[in-house]
């Protein structure tokens, strides 16, 4: 049984950043239902959000006035965020345009969103490069409020170059000193976010006690791993990498402690065992921290420890198989 501990660094003082949901966004939902996972209809921007972070994702989009037979409700995670291609005028979620935008939303930060901005004096988006002068590239919404943190303000902009051959991207501003013009949200607008003094002093003081970490497994019982929890980079949870299906070897997303999302250093990174090609449910097991494969599905065979699918089936073969 995997157990998970929620990490609060600042337990001790009354600056505590509290998490919650900001509005990031208006995008297209025909793009959302092409890219974001576990969809569903729900009732409510609300019912989305809760769905989406009872199953540990990053982001929710939701699409107002949809059929009952369509899927309104997407969820999302880090480094797999809509492209920045899909984002149209809003500046709020309720200025989604029913059946079209979907509102996105991130489920877990201490940012809150503050409104639009076409253009902030001293920052230059260069749309032939696909690169921002005066900021820096990220991958999504989260990965500029990670950026931002230790400040009070934080500016994100989606950017699609004009050269074809440069993918779409989005950009990150902190603190910005120059004048701010307001805009209504889309491509190559800014979309600003606040910060508390609090939220950005609890901020410093994590970081502070980041730096007076040992071992990640200090923070498990013995034979244990402290490895990431992805969506949340102040959490972790206790495996044994020896024996467990989901994350056999080492930690999927990297083990607490280390720098980045990754794994550093001599760690290995985890295997899901039961998403082998071919695999039957319950059909393979973690053993000593490597996968063992015991069963496949039909039409595959277990050949040297793995599933291959059967090949040059003959059509009587086939009917008797089915």
């Amino acid at each position: 049984m995997i157990l998970t501990f929620l990490l609060f660094l600042i337990s001790l003082s009354p600056l505590v950043a509290e998490a919650g949901s900001t509005f990031v966004g208006c995008v297209l939902s025909a793009t959302v239902a092409l890219t974001g996972s576990n969809g569903a209809y729900v009732s409510s921007q609300a019912s989305c959000n809760t769905r989406c972070l009872s199953k540990r994702y990053q982001y929710s989009y939701y699409t107002v006035g949809t059929l009952l037979t369509t899927n309104n409700c997407y969820c999302d995670n880090v480094n797999s965020f809509v492209a920045a291609s899909a984002y149209l005028a809003g500046s709020s979620a309720s200025t989604c345009m029913k059946g079209i935008q979907a509102a996105a939303t991130d489920l877990s930060t201490s940012f809150s969103f503050n409104g639009c901005a076409s253009a902030i004096d001293g920052i230059t988006i260069n749309l032939q490069q696909g690169t921002l002068l005066g900021g820096s590239l990220v991958s999504d919404p989260q990965s500029c409020f990670e950026q931002c943190k230790g400040g009070l303000k934080a500016y994100f902009v989606p950017i699609v170059p004009s050269l074809t051959a440069i993918a779409p991207s989005y950009g990150c501003v902190c603190d910005p000193s120059g004048q701010i013009t307001s805009g209504s949200g889309g491509i190559s607008q800014f979309y600003g976010f606040i910060h508390s003094a609090s939220a950005s002093a609890a901020s410093q003081a994590k970081k502070r006690q980041a730096r007076d970490r040992r071992s990640p497994r200090t923070f498990c019982p013995k034979g244990l791993k402290a490895c990431r929890i992805p969506g949340d980079v102040d959490s972790w949870e206790c495996i044994d990498p020896e024996t467990e299906l989901e994350s056999c070897g080492g930690c999927r997303y990297g083990e607490y402690g280390n720098v980045g999302n990754i794994n550093v250093g001599k760690n290995v990174a985890g295997i899901d065992c039961s998403v082998h090609p071919g695999v039957s449910l319950g059909g393979s097991t973690c053993s000593h921290g490597t996968c063992q494969i015991l069963a496949c599905k039909r039409k595959w065979r277990l050949e040297k420890g793995r599933c291959v699918r059967e090949q040059n089936l003959s059509p009587r073969s086939f009917q008797e198989s089915t």
